[in-house]
């Protein structure tokens, strides 16, 4: 088969691959953890330098500009309606959601509109929450593709399902398909429920303003190539004040006159204490990064890469793509062929052929996969070359085994 043609932003294209340091191989694995640039790796490197000079905790507070502004920008790209008071740091997006999760005020009996295709560390939140104060969990309607019904929605009403909250993936990390979070969260909005949006697959991806959720988790190793260690909470002042978080300590409460804990107020009750303070420094310069480069550039780009990815390896050696081969997404899943083991061929990729893809078992969405499944995300750096590469080496690594 004869090379693809080049997706949009060309130019933008060739700018991040030179920012970044020249790989020893071919990664197609934005949506695991994506290629940091050199800008963002030098931040991290200077500021744990300034915590050898000066300790930690100074360095912290020399470093506090560039802290905010990644607030500031993280509230721009999550916008409108927020502000960097409203945007804190956690360990993980899995973390950040197991936290709000927790917080949330739920009634007993309450209920949750969830999706069939959450990922496996929030399901496994959220079934904890529920067993616990006897909430159910609600399945909101989905078409073939996985993606939220709206029709479906509309004739049953979110009010009709009586929802205390909902909350859903805005792009699965296991089927690379775009929900309508926007229309969805103003559905919710009118019936008076909270959405909670998870974005750890869409920040840096789509774009993400406007989309209207109460509150977004997200993290900083995928699409907007940060380091890992850095998860994104961000919270609506108008629901903040409602959270109670269950494990309180002294960087998010203070005491009563009773000797009792007291949420700090704002973001604050929600953040958290320790921290690699470097990678925070590293995802500021990442974002920054974004931001220059204009993420409408940026996701288009991302976007035209997964389709062209979609077209060339569906049906190469038998393998499967698994969502609509035009969905505007950089996440690129396949079913294997009979007999063939995902996980064995993404090995085999590697090491046989210095290509960077990633394999999850069905733990990873227990209601949404039947089976494991490999997985290919390029990113803005991505040349089609390099898609091409992929479609010929599975072409011949797959075999039983």
């Amino acid at each position: 088969m004869s090379p693809m043609t080049d997706p949009p932003q060309p130019e933008l294209a060739g700018r991040w691959r030179t920012a970044r340091e020249p790989g020893g191989v071919i990664h197609l694995d934005a949506a695991g953890c994506a290629l940091a640039s050199r800008a963002t790796v030098d931040a991290c490197r200077e500021y744990l330098a300034a915590e050898s000079r000066v300790g930690g905790y100074v360095a912290e507070i020399r470093h506090s500009e560039p802290l905010a502004r990644a607030r500031t920008d993280l509230a721009r790209l999550l916008g409108p309606g927020l502000t960097a008071d409203d945007v804190t740091f956690h360990h993980s997006a899995s973390t950040a959601f197991a936290a709000l999760v927790e917080a949330w005020p739920l009634p007993s009996g309450g209920r949750i509109g969830v999706v069939r295709s959450e990922f496996g560390s929030n399901a496994m939140a959220l079934a904890a929450r529920a067993a616990r104060d006897g909430i159910e969990l609600v399945d909101l309607p989905v078409d073939g593709d996985g993606h939220i019904d709206l029709d479906a929605l509309d004739r049953v009403g979110v009010t009709g399902l009586n929802l205390d909250l909902v909350t859903f993936p805005h792009i699965a990390s296991q089927r690379g398909i775009i929900q309508p979070a926007a229309e969805v969260a103003a559905r919710a909005a009118a019936a008076g429920v909270p959405v909670v949006l998870d974005v750890a697959q869409s920040l840096g991806q789509v774009l993400t303003t406007g989309l209207g959720a109460a509150a977004y988790v997200g993290t900083s190793r995928k699409w907007l190539c940060g380091p890992r260690g850095v998860g994104i909470l961000a919270v609506e002042p108008r629901i903040v004040e409602r959270l109670i978080p269950s494990s309180p300590n002294l960087y998010t409460a203070t005491w009563d006159g009773h000797g009792l804990p007291v949420p700090l107020g704002g973001i604050a009750r929600m953040g958290i204490g320790e921290s690699a303070a470097a990678a925070r420094i590293g995802l500021a310069v990442a974002v920054g990064e974004l931001l220059d480069a204009g993420p409408e550039a940026v996701t288009t780009r991302i976007a035209a890469l997964g389709r062209l990815a979609r077209r060339r390896l569906d049906g190469v050696a038998g393998w499967q793509v698994r969502e609509p081969l035009e969905e505007a997404t950089g996440i690129v899943t396949l079913v294997p062929p009979d007999g063939v083991d995902p996980h064995a061929v993404r090995d085999r990729l590697f090491t046989d052929a210095g290509i960077l893809t990633s394999a999850f078992p069905t733990s990873r969405a227990p209601r949404d996969m039947t089976g494991p499944l490999l997985r290919a995300s390029p990113h803005v750096y991505t040349d089609v070359s390099e898609i091409d590469a992929l479609a010929d080496a599975l072409g011949s690594h797959t075999r039983p085994g």
